[in-house]
């Protein structure tokens, strides 16, 4: 048994722990905390917060030595052991440690150091001097007041905690006990709207897979603030973070696009209970938190999951079939304006996620696409295809459901390539064609001819004004800084470069760039003045035509969209 003591001091934003254990043997002590979190796929060295670390054996001083950035041993020694840590904690994110006076979080991986050789013993977790007011929100099974445990280190690290003054709400889909855990400060909002939202999504996902679930009972932690976003999945809950705004308010009819947003986080991270929590990559099981876990995969895990969340909203009736073509008509418009599409394969984005999606820089726009955002679309493509050359008989949904009773029957991650041939396995056809041009090139997917096959079509629009100035940017009051700038672009083809300081357009001050370009017609000039490390230049744009790029999708055939939508 590992005992965790976890004591909170507010002020310095520290967690305190001290883990004491018995060893019963002459081997070295190895310790070690992770470099990353399952679930965000970069490197983020959580030992940099560790602010102090001892070790003591039978009460005595035990000297460690630190032998990477995350690893410590010390000397062979029989007995009872303690080690005393404190972990500096302000990271607001969903994969951090937060502490102040008024809220506490964190994720296991950041804070539970590993006792090497002991991770298949039961860890618990005890938490003292607590402030008196604070509630605690956690799927971690409880044993006592303030104890939890788990039977090892893995499942330990997959419970994150909330702790301050938290809305509790309680619902059951398909008889499996559900919360929503609040937190934060947000206005008043139609609990029941949302209460009934997030059930109906849960009861459609649960359905949508064989049971039993991957869970005996589910936790959103919902923490909510200003111009926050972002989710993080777990065994048996969701670390979520959301705009205070984007919860329904009172009379709300159809849900707008901040409260659908929300949604659809809450429908993508529930669908990671099946996909990447259950079905994984074989190079995630297990996960090696000391260093990358390279994977081909990660289209079919965050992709594919992509594809579904939003899918969800539908299928559940939470929005219209209508406001779901919208949402698709905004993602395929998106992915259709990133230059990165063309030079980067869906294989090469999942595999260097590491290095290059979780570390963009101003290039990244012309040099990457996103397997989550690229790989969303190509499961639509996949799911269409099967439907198409199947007649119908199966789909995508058919070999999510097989590859999760695959999970369930053998406990076991698919290899590199394994995806693929267990899905034409699965649905009996040959789609090594398709998985060439969606995985390995970076050819067109073919979005219109799928689209048709489920009574929509698909016209690509072009903008009657010129193209924008192809380049993204902060809008000041009266400048405008680049941060990136578009492959053959107005912005590139007239020498502008990222961090680039705009200060006047045609002689005036640049106190909105977008407007102010969105005047010129095709073919008419700008003088641009600007700052560059100090340094005032000046050039010359040149509106250009605008692309055909923004997709807007209609329904031609009612009945192949429905049982395209419905028929799974």
């Amino acid at each position: 048994m590992l005992n965790y003591t976890v004591r909170p001091k507010c002020l310095p934003h520290e967690w305190e722990i001290t883990l004491s254990f018995i060893k019963n043997n002459t081997l070295p002590l190895e310790i070690s905390l992770p470099n990353w979190v399952p679930g965000s796929y970069l490197v983020r060295d959580f030992s940099r917060h560790i602010t102090s670390l001892k070790a003591f054996c039978n009460k005595q001083p035990a000297v460690l030595q630190q032998k990477s950035k995350n690893i410590w041993t010390a000397d062979a020694c029989e007995g009872e052991w303690q080690i005393c840590y404190t972990v500096y904690a302000f990271d607001t994110s969903v994969r951090g440690a937060f502490l102040n006076t008024e809220r506490g979080f964190f994720d296991g991986a950041c804070l539970f150091l590993r006792i090497s050789g002991c991770e298949t013993l039961p860890h618990r977790l005890t938490f003292e001097h607590l402030p008196e007011r604070w509630q605690t929100a956690t799927s971690m099974p409880q044993i006592a007041p303030h104890t939890f445990q788990t039977a090892s280190y893995a499942e330990f690290i997959d419970h994150p905690f909330e702790f301050g003054q938290i809305e509790f709400l309680e619902f059951e889909a398909a008889g499996i006990a559900h919360r929503i855990a609040l937190s934060g400060i947000y206005p008043e909002f139609d609990r029941n709207r949302l209460i009934s939202d997030v059930q109906k999504i849960c009861a459609a996902e649960l359905a949508a897979f064989p049971a039993p679930a991957p869970f005996s009972g589910y936790l959103f932690l919902l923490h909510l603030g200003d111009n926050i976003y972002g989710g993080l999945e777990h065994l048996s809950s969701t670390a979520l973070q959301s705009d205070r705004h984007s919860l329904p308010a009172a009379g709300m009819k159809e849900a707008d696009d901040a409260y659908t947003q929300l949604l659809g986080l809450f429908s993508h991270e529930y669908f990671h209970a099946w996909n990447v929590k259950s079905i994984k990559p074989a190079a995630f099981a297990p996960y090696d938190l000391n260093q990358e876990c390279y994977t081909e995969q990660l289209w079919a895990f965050e992709g594919i999951t992509s594809y579904y969340d939003d899918l969800f909203l539908a299928r559940s009736g939470v929005i219209a079939p209508e406001a779901y073509l919208k949402l698709l008509g905004q993602l395929i418009s998106r992915i259709r304006q990133t230059p990165g599409r063309l030079k980067q394969s869906l294989a090469e984005s999942s595999f260097t996620a590491w290095n290059k999606f979780y570390k963009q820089d101003e290039n990244s726009s012309n040099a990457i696409v996103s397997y989550y955002q690229k790989g969303a679309l190509a499961a639509l493509c996949l799911d269409l295809t099967i439907r198409r050359q199947s007649n119908g008989k199966t789909s995508l949904d058919n070999v999510m459901r097989r590859l999760y009773q695959d999970w369930l029957e053998h406990g076991t991650g698919i290899p590199e390539g394994g995806w693929e041939a267990r899905c034409q396995e699965i649905t009996g056809l040959n789609l090594e064609a398709y998985f060439q041009t969606a995985l390995y090139s970076t050819d067109e997917l073919p979005l219109e001819n799928c689209l048709q096959s489920a009574g929509i079509t698909l016209e690509w629009q072009q903008p009657n004004a010129a193209a924008p100035i192809g380049a993204r940017f902060t809008q000041h009051a009266d400048h405008a800084v680049l941060t990136q700038v578009l492959n053959s672009s107005s912005a590139e083809n007239g020498g502008l470069c990222p961090h680039d300081k705009i200060i006047a357009l045609n002689g005036y001050a640049c106190t909105d760039l977008a407007a102010q370009w969105r005047k010129l017609a095709v073919g008419d000039s700008a003088a641009v003045h600007f700052f560059r490390n100090g340094i005032l230049r000046q050039t010359v744009l040149t509106a250009q035509a605008a692309e055909a790029d923004t997709a807007a999708l209609h329904i031609a055939d009612q009945r192949l969209f429905e049982n395209w939508l419905f028929n799974h």
